[in-house]
């Protein structure tokens, strides 16, 4: 009886919905993720609607261990890993995103300098200066969409989780091509985190100029939260935009 209490528990507990903004809730596509096999030639094998990935690959990068001067006796740690794949839209269009996810100890600040290729490079400076527990998760990806070539969109995700996993914060998080920024936020579903069985749903809104575009939920609470990502969308969007927002949303449920 205890088991099957416990259990009913935790499958109730998974059983939740990021909160979106109204308004994109009355007017979005909602697409369930299917999140596929992975194999070394497909390692990266998510679809939704009418796109999917079509090519990718996933790559392990460097742990750099470095210990400071006596008087300052901090560990810092980062592993970079690296991911590219190729979506496709609606269309015959298709989105070449490149990505590298950096995962560091909160003492690895205060600036790190990211390759996005191309000889293309940026500079990213944590605004935290004291050593924070957790883990502190960066994510540059470049996003190139088939026709755009004076335009090249990057996706900067900022965020700093718990040990335990029970809680997360997101920094300053973005879209942009350098003259548009779609802001990065956020989401999650009602009430604060009681245990590893009843954490809330959690996600990422897209805004630019007052309006949400869409959102991505990348765990739904619970025990089995993984296995339902969900992906919302305007629908009066324009498909170069839809594949631009849904490429984002990838890198997102990949990382």
């Amino acid at each position: 009886l205890l088991i099957g209490a416990a259990v009913s528990s935790a499958v109730a507990a998974s059983n939740k919905t990021i909160q979106i903004d109204e308004d994109l809730r009355v007017n979005a596509e909602v697409l369930k993720v299917s999140l596929g096999t992975t194999t070394p030639a497909h390692q990266v094998n998510i679809k939704f609607g009418e796109y999917s990935v079509v090519s990718s690959k996933v790559r392990e990068g460097r742990e750099t261990t470095t210990t400071s001067d006596f008087l300052n006796p901090v560990v810092r740690t980062r592993v970079r890993n690296y991911f590219t794949f190729v979506l496709k839209g609606a269309t015959s269009a298709t989105a070449r995103v490149k990505a590298e996810w950096n995962i560091l100890s909160e003492e690895s600040g205060p600036c790190l300098e990211i390759d996005l290729g191309s000889n293309a490079r940026i500079e990213y400076c944590f605004s935290d200066q004291e050593p924070q527990p957790g883990f502190h998760d960066l994510i540059i990806a470049s996003v190139q969409i088939d026709g755009e070539t004076a335009s090249r969109w990057t996706l900067l995700l900022d965020v700093v989780r718990s040990e335990s996993g029970l809680t997360e914060r997101a920094g300053q998080s973005y879209l942009t091509d350098g003259s548009r920024q779609i802001e990065i936020r956020p989401v999650t579903s009602a009430g604060p985190a009681k245990n590893l069985l009843d954490l809330p749903a959690r996600g990422f809104e897209f805004w630019e100029a007052g309006q949400s575009l869409g959102a991505v939920q990348y765990y739904a609470g619970g025990a089995w939260g993984l296995n339902k990502n969900v992906v919302y969308l305007r629908r009066d969007l324009d498909p170069q935009l839809k594949l631009l927002l849904a490429s984002a949303m990838t890198a997102i449920m990949e990382y």
